[in-house]
């Protein structure tokens, strides 16, 4: 490595080209992007390394504390260690074709004939992993646990990071693609040829009630929606990213109905975590796409009643229609004719109340306007300034006439009668 690498590489997020390349792919997957086309590279990048993958996942998704630089470096070294110390196994402990077949057959399974070499190796990586020497199930694990020295420590996972090392093992002979997953409820199993293996405890299994068996992809899907592992610190995630992850499932995912559901609450917790502190456009962006149309009326009238009480009455105005409670949109505009009225900008107010065809406050601000004008007047001492505010006069006639007020009309047609 030349000191110019090794420089910015003090500065960069990744620690090797390839986790690098592995960001860069997710990092510009749609949940709106082609089924296929997201498949096909993300295949590739399974294939190559799908340790590398699925450990870039967790640090960017789930932020676990201990998924430091130098601890993603030494879990890839281990990684060597998991394929030298399966392979050393394999030749230490060999098995017959017929040893495969019988514990097929044990289960109502039939050999995948043609594909002799591939059930071998996964056979040996059952034997390998079976639970005792080199491997312990447990629940909810992260997958730093499993990626480890076999030499030094056991294994740790649960059946989605089990599945996930089975393949990286069969992924170093053989390509990736060959195999499959079925889910079970809370749970996954591989599959190969028409076989599901437990991974979890290294049997041949033929799960009859679950028919669905999925590309090898979806094992990423499955692993960004799972659990946090509650024995691992790990760093407060935002909204955002835990959208992102639901976002990166449904886009890899051909289960679109299963993962739109997990999409649709991340939204959800996005618009809440907007809406406390008043981002109401995030929160109504956030809750447009999901199906949830009761949530998004209320992030409306919040967002209406919000902008009202701080005087930004267009905006008010505007999510109030978004509503479509003429009620809400009613309020909005009186509330918004009050603030001018009290404000005495009386036009405006007046404006506002003759849209709304409110009587009472249409003359109230008559009232407001004839005394501004009785103000004006209120210099007059003879005919001759009368004839000066004339005019003044004739407003404050028109005035009375709209406000329905006759002792006002007369007091000002006897005052106008003297000129």
């Amino acid at each position: 490595m030349s000191f110019l690498n090794w420089f910015f590489g003090l500065f960069s997020s990744t620690v090797s080209p390839f986790e690098k390349k592995v960001d860069k792919f997710f990092k510009h997957i749609k949940s709106t992007d082609n089924l296929a086309d997201v498949k096909n590279g993300l295949l590739e990048l399974m294939g190559e390394n799908l340790i590398v993958v699925n450990v870039w996942l967790e640090k960017k998704f789930k932020g676990y504390n201990y998924l430091s630089k130098s601890a993603r470096r030494k879990m890839y070294k281990d990684e060597k260690a998991i394929v030298a110390k399966w392979e050393e196994h394999a030749k230490q402990n060999s098995f017959k074709d017929e040893d495969v077949k019988h514990d097929l057959e044990s289960k109502g399974l039939t050999y995948p004939t043609g594909n002799d070499e591939k059930i071998r190796c996964l056979y040996s990586i059952m034997r390998f992993l079976q639970p005792g020497q080199y491997y312990k199930y447990i629940k909810t694990a992260s997958f730093g646990k499993l990626v480890r020295d076999p030499n030094e420590q056991k294994l740790e996972g649960d059946c989605n990071q089990i599945v996930t090392l089975y393949a990286y093992l069969y992924s170093t002979k053989f390509p990736i693609e060959d195999l499959r997953i079925k889910l079970l409820p809370e749970h996954v199993c591989l599959h190969f040829q028409n076989i599901d293996i437990e991974a979890t405890n290294g049997t041949f299994q033929k799960y009859v009630d679950q028919k669905d068996v999925l590309p090898i992809t979806e094992i990423i899907s499955t692993n960004l929606l799972d659990l946090l592992d509650f024995r691992e610190e790990a760093q407060t995630i935002s909204p955002r990213t835990i959208v992102k992850s639901a976002q990166l499932a449904y886009a890899i995912s051909s289960l679109k109905t299963l993962v739109a559901k997990n999409l649709d609450i991340a939204y959800h917790n996005l618009a809440v975590g907007a809406m406390k502190s008043n981002d109401f456009e995030t929160a109504i962006f956030f809750l447009s796409k999901t199906n949830d149309r009761d949530a998004l009326i209320r992030a409306y009238r919040n967002a209406t009643i919000y902008c009202m009480k701080n005087k930004n009455f267009s905006k008010a105005r505007f999510y109030a229609d978004k509503c479509g409670d003429s009620d809400l949109v009613k309020t909005v505009k009186h509330n918004e004719g009050v603030y001018y009225f009290n404000k005495g900008n009386v036009d405006k107010a007046l404006g506002v109340f003759t849209g709304l065809g409110d009587e009472k406050m249409k003359k109230a601000c008559y009232s407001k306007q004839y005394n501004e004008l009785v103000r004006k007047v209120s210099v007059v001492k003879t005919v001759a300034d009368i004839k000066r505010h004339k005019s003044t006069y004739q407003k404050m006639l028109r005035l009375a006439q709209k406000m329905g007020d006759s002792s006002l009309q007369k007091s000002v047609k006897d005052t106008l009668s003297q000129v």
